[in-house]
């Protein structure tokens, strides 16, 4: 029986995807992708510069829709799901998703789907966004007892600095000038560090609430420390 692969291919830096995750895509004979081209897509991108045999395989650009309509990503997903049992009839199907599969990820929802109808599915794990970030700015996210919370900013972001220990705001372009004017207002004396597109060629980095730039495109990761 043939298997779906969802292989997280990690931030953006070709040298951070794994050496399961190259092997997984070696040994599949379809590739999956979000976006309308190979050109497109940041994942394809990473895994091609891995790994440039990759243009060989047979290829699919697969819509995910950019929305929090429940209805609209149901339809999707069922969509997805079903786009992809038929191209499992021709043998092993990856996946390609940015950073982590397990992390804010479509793919979870289609392979939830898929498990529900007996195919058999391997998730790979990929490095986050939030620790290559913290990498690249020499912190530790949490020391000790110290707590690590996820937060989707796009979302909501207040109720999270009731919080204590280290946060992580993901995809902040949308909530980015909100956040930042909070944070400047509410929590001045936190340590502060944002990383905008982690690992690719435009990547920028900031530290210090004082130095965060006016706008952020929407892969800004930031990182508020120090919350008690």
């Amino acid at each position: 029986m043939s298997k779906l692969y969802g292989i997280g291919v990690g931030p953006g830096d070709p040298e951070l995807m794994t050496i399961k995750a190259l092997n997984a895509i070696k040994k599949t004979k379809i590739i999956c992708f979000a976006g309308k081209s190979e050109d497109s897509s940041i994942a394809f991108s990473i895994a091609k510069k891995v790994m440039p045999e990759i243009t060989k395989k047979k290829k699919v650009c697969i819509d995910f829709p950019m929305t929090k309509d429940q209805y609209v990503l149901e339809e999707a997903h069922a969509k997805i799901a079903e786009q992809i049992k038929s191209l499992l009839k021709d043998g092993d199907v990856a996946l390609l998703t940015l950073g982590d599969p397990g992390i804010y990820a479509t793919y979870s929802y289609i392979a939830d789907r898929l498990k529900n109808e007996d195919v058999k599915v391997v998730t790979i794990a990929g490095i986050t966004s939030f620790s290559a970030a913290a990498a690249k700015l020499g912190i530790p996210l949490t020391l000790a007892d110290e707590e690590l919370h996820v937060i989707p900013s796009s979302y909501s972001f207040k109720e999270a600095f009731n919080l204590s220990g280290t946060l992580v705001f993901m995809k902040s372009g949308k909530s980015y000038e909100n956040l930042v004017e909070y944070i400047r207002f509410k929590k001045p004396h936190c340590e502060v560090y944002m990383v905008e597109n982690c690992g690719m060629k435009d990547e920028r980095v900031f530290v210090g609430i004082e130095n965060l730039p006016k706008s952020s495109g929407y892969f800004t990761t930031i990182i508020v420390r120090g919350l008690k």
